[in-house]
């Protein structure tokens, strides 16, 4: 996509603008001959999208909310907010542990490559809850994109002051210093600097669950190659113009978006026979969020700013000043609560640890410390998952049933 060439320079108009796209994006998407529903987390997208849906349905709208168990956030009561406000026929999903062991191999075989978003099961879960009822669903998929909600959008406070002080400080003494004692700080501390110079890498570097330390915490030490977001954040700026932010956002909507957003959206609905809608990526609301100024987007550097005001006449105050929770499977409390022992036995298996891309001993740190590097061990399980079911054996040609725990011990 390319920014709209024909966008309002006034921020009210602008809002306008957008709200007006989207409300006829989800008038377009809400065609069907079959029962139409919409997933609704306790967000500001999914709120919006309900809020517009319930207006324009002929039908009363049917929602869906996914809780978890042992999660520290519940957006449940948020969305139920929602909910009530446009009498929705709302259903709540609550995911447990149990359900990981349940469904991981099989989601892995769905999934058709390793993908290592968390969200894979709840979403799941949810498609095939909302599949007894109807056949398309509506989601919020790519509000963050658009309307920057994502924490790495913004430069952290301590980084700002971290580059505030001389170059010649940070280069020559500090990061030196620091990577003789804590290797993770010393990284942490080196790219700070992107911010100003390659928004694309500042975004790669923060959402990375493998940055160099913890490759070599694991023993591995294969050639990386620069990461997808930098090249499409680099060559969007140069080519549009544009302020940072919005390169930034592109280098996501060329790359996050559809290689996991999407791709996950898809292997979950299509599962269970549900066709999954995402009005947000109508291509005029697209080009249109693109042309949007930085300034105008997230004035003092407030997260999705602009949809926050253009929802405030839709949606509850609780669910517009809630700060971002996300779609985030607690996966550290499915490590504590019985999934350690299969992934211990899932990733170091011997055939596993000759492919010399992780050590026992890297998997056994990673084990030791489920809340720092659960999300870490999560990705492991599922790469692993993805060559044992594509390439080290025969195609299944229906979807496998077996628990985890017995296939990783298999």
């Amino acid at each position: 996509p390319s920014p709209a060439l024909n966008s309002p320079d006034d921020a009210d108009e602008t809002e306008r603008h957008l709200l007006g796209i989207l409300d006829d994006s989800v008038r377009l998407q809400l065609r069907s001959d079959v029962p139409v529903g919409a997933l609704l987390s306790g967000g500001i997208d999914s709120g919006l999208l309900v809020a517009l849906a319930a207006k324009q349905s002929r039908h009363r709208l049917n929602t869906f909310t996914v809780s978890f168990e042992g999660a520290p956030l519940d957006e449940a009561p948020l969305a139920r907010k929602v909910a009530e406000r446009y009498g929705t026929n709302h259903t709540e999903v609550t995911v447990d542990a149990a359900s990981v062991d349940d469904e991981l191999v099989r989601l892995a075989w769905f999934a058709e490559e390793p993908l290592n978003d968390a969200a894979l099961l709840p979403n799941y879960l949810i498609e095939k809850v909302l599949a007894t009822d109807v056949r398309v669903s509506l989601n919020g998929t790519g509000g963050d994109e658009l309307f920057a909600g994502y924490g790495r959008y913004f430069q952290l406070p301590v980084e700002r002051r971290y580059m505030g002080l001389p170059s010649w400080l940070r280069r020559s003494l500090i990061e030196p210093a620091a990577a003789t004692i804590n290797p993770m700080r010393a990284w942490q501390l080196s790219r700070a600097h992107f911010f100003d110079s390659d928004r694309g890498a500042y975004i790669h570097a923060h959402s990375t669950h493998f940055p160099a330390p913890v490759r070599a915490l694991i023993g591995n030490t294969m050639p990386i190659p620069t990461g997808a977001q930098v090249e499409y954040g680099a060559a969007f700026l140069a080519e549009h113009r544009c302020d940072r932010q919005t390169a930034g956002l592109y280098s996501d909507i060329a790359t996050y978006l559809p290689d996991d957003l999407l791709t996950l959206l898809d292997r979950t609905s299509m599962a269970v026979s549900v066709e999954g809608r995402v009005p947000f990526l109508d291509h005029r609301l697209v080009e249109a969020a693109l042309a949007v100024p930085e300034s105008h987007r997230t004035p003092n550097d407030r997260q999705k700013a602009i949809e926050r005001s253009m929802a405030t006449q839709l949606l509850p105050d609780e669910v517009i000043e809630a700060p971002k929770q996300g779609f985030q499977s607690p996966v550290p409390y499915w490590l504590q609560a019985g999934l350690t022992e299969s992934a211990r036995h899932l990733l170091t298996r011997p055939q596993t640890l000759d492919r010399g891309w992780w050590t026992g001993k890297g998997i056994e740190l990673l084990l030791s410390n489920p809340v720092r590097h659960g999300y870490r061990i999560y990705s492991l399980i599922m790469l692993e998952l993805a060559v044992r079911l594509f390439i080290e054996r025969p195609l299944d040609r229906m979807a496998p049933t077996t628990k985890l725990v017995d296939f990783a011990t298999a």
